[in-house]
């Protein structure tokens, strides 16, 4: 696991059901490291105010969940690509996220890029942490946000996952910095 944060003052800090998690059958069989199939059963990927989708036949379902932070796969097999054999999970921002069993390593398909299958972080620990940073750190409507406020906001989440994993934002124009560029949260 890359980073190795109070994962349960996170959890406390998040509204109840927003971490999705995944059923225990499911994690041992998207990852091969038991560590990370642990993280995805016992803390989960954040929901990150709809940013993350789980897919449903893999999540363990609360009643406090967002019927929203969940939805089914036209295929829940796992696909072997040109990177390997991936294992979808679900989406963000409309991309469709998947797992490399091997080693755990964070893929998207994003139907906006030319790249296939585009490297997004090196583990799932990753993943989350930069959903819940972003939902932490984003401006709230209430605040009156201007452009810069944002900017501030995404200079924090940047520094704070490159401390843990590098792979978010290592070259400029990745899915990452897509994001970034094209959902302000203000």
């Amino acid at each position: 696991m890359l980073v190795s944060v109070d994962w349960q003052a996170i959890a406390s800090d998040v509204p109840a059901g927003t971490l999705l998690k995944v059923r225990a059958e499911a994690a041992a069989r998207v990852w091969a490291d038991a560590e990370q199939a642990n993280f995805a059963r016992t803390f989960g990927i954040p929901y990150a105010g709809g940013l993350f989708v789980l897919a449903d036949d893999i999540s363990e379902r609360s009643p406090n969940n967002p019927d929203m932070g969940f939805a089914e796969l036209s295929e829940n097999q796992p696909t072997e690509t040109p990177v390997g054999l991936l294992s979808q999970i679900g989406w963000i921002s409309g991309a469709a996220v998947y797992i490399r069993s091997s080693d755990g390593e964070v893929w998207v398909s994003d139907p906006d890029c030319d790249t296939e299958y585009e490297l997004v972080n090196k583990d799932v620990s990753s993943l989350s942490y930069l959903l819940y940073m972003i939902e932490a750190e984003k401006p709230r409507p209430e605040e009156r946000p201007d452009p810069y406020d944002w900017r501030d906001a995404e200079a924090i989440i940047r520094e704070d996952i490159t401390a843990w994993d590098p792979l978010p934002f290592a070259d400029s124009g990745n899915f990452w910095d897509r994001y970034f560029d094209s959902y302000h949260l203000y």
